[in-house]
């Protein structure tokens, strides 16, 4: 018994791209695609679970490879036993190489790609669109995407920056009350250069206190509220054992958006190097100041302005519209070929070929759904559509039972245009046309579940 991965370990890639090359004319920027996903099978591990199943392959003479059903992801053809059974007009025989090539061409029917690589691609396509900057949307109105706020976030430390010593030092010489019932009282001229930021730039605030952790979070709200202070404070940090210090908040808060105009109001300048631009670092005696307030705007700012190209990562972009342009034409020639022969088979006089067709098209599909995974539920469609091509094939006589032990229920044969006096009659009748029942039973399920079903199963 050969695998299909180990035929992959056995191949040469040279030789095999001979095969892609020329006889299924894939052209040369195709190439690192097909190797990468060569040299991918050959080290991946075999999913035992996928592996019951065997690939029956047939090489015609004119090189080209046959094999029934759609192909699974490569995950699931690694461990399967490849069946080879070869034209007997075929003279000249196929090497192990020109074998993979055509199990290669074959097996990227819907993207030169693993499913790993698939899922990876993805995910660096989601990361990419997260990177911001980011809007809001005027009062939830979605049809106002665009013409929101941009987000940005003030990342604001108490004592040094709001509380400061000069405000307490003059408030003892005048003997007035220094705290009220959250805490020291803010100097006022420091949370006036606050409330001119969040005017200028309608930031976010996000609280880095200790404070957070004495009062806690609501009472920080409340803080806010009842001391009339500026902006909003949607959280606090409080130390966790997932995020002891300020830096590792804020970074989990930023979650490493590249545009997302932030900065942090702080009398000590202990963050992250990749932090140390954002870091506004403030005076404890004087708390925030003119200049302060005047660089904050400017950091906070400096987005605002810029056309929707400034955020693109022009590179990245033309790689991924090079490879997906790669992809669909490949993927055009291999529809023609997946469909060539179906389509030169058909006759108008064969009713039984409109099955045939169908049930390639549900094929199609459930090889499309096992690759790209891409909807919650896609397992329960592929088994409908599994089980539709299934009462197709019985439908049409190719699944016949003559001289197998299979049950059919003759007693209900009137509703499928079978008598059942006829079958009560005469034993020899009962053999030879218990075939049409159960195709006649099969051709009238396979409707039933078509007419459940079908209108959900295209995505």
């Amino acid at each position: 018994m050969t695998t299909y991965r180990e035929y992959f370990r056995y191949s040469d890639f040279e030789e095999v791209w001979k095969t892609l090359s020329e006889i299924y004319k894939e052209p040369e920027e195709a190439r690192p695609l097909y190797e990468a996903v060569h040299q991918s099978v050959c080290e991946m591990e075999e999913d035992k679970s996928k592996s019951t199943e065997k690939i029956a392959a047939f090489i015609s003479a004119n090189g080209d490879l046959k094999i029934s059903g759609a192909p699974d992801p490569q995950e699931w053809l690694a461990g399967r036993e490849v069946v080879i059974d070869y034209d007997p007009d075929d003279k000249k025989g196929h090497n192990v190489n020109e074998l993979v090539g055509g199990l290669l061409y074959w097996s990227t029917l819907y993207g030169i790609k693993t499913r790993k690589m698939q899922k990876e691609g993805f995910s660096k396509w989601l990361d990419y669109g997260m990177r911001g900057p980011f809007y809001t949307i005027p009062d939830n109105d979605f049809d106002k995407i665009g013409e929101g706020v941009m987000v940005k976030y003030i990342f604001l430390d108490f004592d040094g920056v709001l509380n400061t010593e000069q405000y307490h030092s003059q408030l003892a010489i005048e003997g007035k009350p220094t705290k009220d019932e959250f805490g020291p009282l803010f100097d006022p001229k420091a949370v006036a250069r606050l409330g001119e930021i969040v005017e200028a730039t309608k930031a976010e605030i996000y609280v880095i206190s200790s404070w957070g952790e004495v009062l806690g979070a609501d009472k920080i709200v409340e803080m806010w509220e009842k001391r009339e202070l500026p902006g909003k404070v949607p959280d606090v940090y409080i130390p966790d054992d997932k995020c002891c210090s300020k830096a590792q908040w804020i970074k989990k808060c930023i979650n490493d958006m590249m545009f997302l105009p932030y900065i942090i109001l702080d009398d000590e300048a202990i963050f992250l190097p990749e932090q140390e631009d954002h870091v506004i670092k403030i005076n404890p005696v004087t708390g925030i100041s003119k200049e302060n307030a005047e660089q904050s705007i400017a950091i906070l700012n400096e987005l605002d302005n810029l056309p929707v190209s400034a955020f693109e990562d022009k590179a990245y972009e033309e790689e991924r519209e090079r490879i997906y342009r790669i992809n669909k034409e490949s993927s055009n020639r291999k529809k023609l070929r997946f469909w060539r022969e179906t389509v030169v088979n058909d006759e108008a006089y064969d009713w039984s070929w409109n099955l045939t067709i169908l049930r390639k098209k549900l094929e199609y599909n459930i090889g499309y759904y096992r690759f790209t995974q891409r909807y919650d539920g896609w397992k329960k469609d592929v088994e409908r559509m599994a089980l539709a091509c299934r009462l197709m094939k019985i439908a049409v006589g190719e699944d016949s039972i003559y001289e197998k032990d299979t049950y059919v229920n003759i007693r209900n044969c009137s509703r499928f245009e079978v008598k059942a006096a006829e079958f009560e009659e005469d034993s020899k009748f009962i053999e030879l046309h218990r075939d049409e029942l159960r195709e006649n039973k099969a051709f009238q399920l396979v409707w039933t579940i078509l007419r459940q079903n079908m209108k959900y199963w295209w995505d």
